[in-house]
Order: structure tokens, then sequence, then C-alpha cells
């Protein structure tokens, strides 16, 4: 490659995620996707008020940018944890977790993750409603 590539916000298309692997509705803009030797992911992920990824697993590290909005990421075991624009989330391969929108509030991150394979993600069950609602707090203005 002699020069950059420019991909066109309006060249990108929206895509809803699948609901195997989200409650609630999930909007996905692929910003960059593994080419050659380049294994990067890069994902805007935008959470309607609610919504949130099933508990997982990446064999890779993943990094979340929180772009807008207020959100969470909880690891199994673990007490969630609020995250607002400007945070950076780093998990490491293997642990699990989910992240989203917190009541009542939109939510924002760019993903990114090396992609190894095909399988590279490990979904699990959905996050389930009860204990969505005893750990999603709704934040003070």
């Amino acid at each position: 490659m002699d020069d950059v590539t420019i991909r066109p916000a309006a060249a990108r298309v929206t895509k809803t995620a699948p609901a195997e692997n989200f409650t609630g509705t999930v909007l996905q803009d692929a910003y960059a996707a593994p080419t050659d030797a380049s294994r990067t992911s890069a994902t805007l992920v935008t959470f309607a008020p609610g919504a949130r990824t099933n508990w997982h697993t990446h064999k890779t590290r993943q990094v979340l940018v929180c772009t807008s909005g207020t959100g969470m990421v909880e690891v199994r075991g673990k007490a969630p944890q609020i995250l607002h624009a400007g945070d950076v989330v780093e998990v490491p391969p293997g642990l699990v977790h989910w992240h989203g929108a917190v009541v009542g509030h939109l939510f924002s991150h760019i993903s990114f993750l090396e992609i190894e394979g095909p399988d590279n993600n490990s979904w699990m069950e959905p996050v389930h409603e009860a204990h969505y609602q005893s750990v999603a707090v709704t934040p003070k203005a």
C-alpha cells in the first residue's frame, strides 16, 4: 500500500447487532476489519437505554473507548463499573464479562479487537433482566 485509505462515512452501513448475542437495540458501524497482515477490528457500538451484550469472552484483548452516554461493564463475580465518554476499558483475553447502557441512557463505545479466526468471541447466556436491574444504577445528574 502506497497511500492512506479513506472510507467515507456515507459508504458505511449501520447494522443491527445479532439478537442472539445482545439484549435490546444495539447498532454497529464497522470502522475497520482485518485485512492481509492486520488482524485489527474496530467497531462503533451504540446501545439503546438498557441494551447490552450477553456474557462473553474474547481470545484476544479487547479495548473499549467510550465515546458518548453512560454505560457499564461487569466482570462475572465482580461489581459492575460505570463508564463515561473518554473512559477506556481493557478486557484481557478469556475474561467473562458484559457491557452496555445503563437504565435510561444511550451509550456508545468503539471496540478494538485483534481477530484470531472465526471463533474469536465466545458468546454465552444473556444477562438476565433481574440481574441487570439489580446492578444497573441510574446515574445521578
